[in-house]
């Protein structure tokens, strides 16, 4: 199944949040990361940031190249940094950055003021077609009711199998 596509702001802005296991161990890395993120956001626009020791949350107007293309240099020279003085190989960043866009300058203000007190910030998930979730949820439900006396028919006829066999065997 393929992944959504990202939402598009007609404004540019966008909330962004990155996730990781251990994203700064020193002061240095955070240092470091601020300044790879206003070095390739020249043509974009940095609102407002917090950092925390797994998760970085942005409030950003996106560059001349979108979103995605403007992002992609801050999170590889970071991550390709962090690699590199920690001595560890791999991934540093847990999947793909999530983005939430920010049409109104009312919900740009919120998410500074958020950001700069600290606090998470959460918004609303678009609403659900409840009648398709709810057909999905009854077919899983269906298929571990169908599921289940296979298990115990399996389960009876191997102990059984194991009574009749010699104790060396088992």
């Amino acid at each position: 199944m393929a992944r959504e596509a990202r939402k598009i702001s007609k404004s540019g802005n966008y909330y962004i949040v990155l996730r990781g296991e251990e994203l700064f161990i020193t002061e240095d890395d955070k240092k470091q990361f601020v300044q790879i993120l206003e070095k390739n956001f020249a043509t974009g626009i940095v609102h407002g940031y917090y950092i925390s020791k797994n998760e970085i949350r942005l409030a950003v107007k996106e560059g001349s190249k979108g979103i995605s293309m403007t992002m992609k240099p801050v999170t590889t020279s970071y991550a390709r940094y962090f690699n590199r003085v920690h001595n560890r190989q791999g991934k540093l960043f847990s999947g793909r950055f999530i983005s939430e866009p920010l049409e109104t300058d009312e919900e740009i203000e919120e998410c500074i003021k958020t950001l700069k007190s600290k606090k998470t910030v959460r918004r609303t998930a678009a609403p659900r077609d409840t009648k398709r979730a709810a057909e999905k949820t009854e077919k899983k439900v269906n298929a571990v009711k169908k599921e289940s006396p296979k298990k115990e028919e399996t389960a009876k006829a191997k102990r059984e199998t194991q009574k009749s066999l010699p104790s060396w065997l088992l």
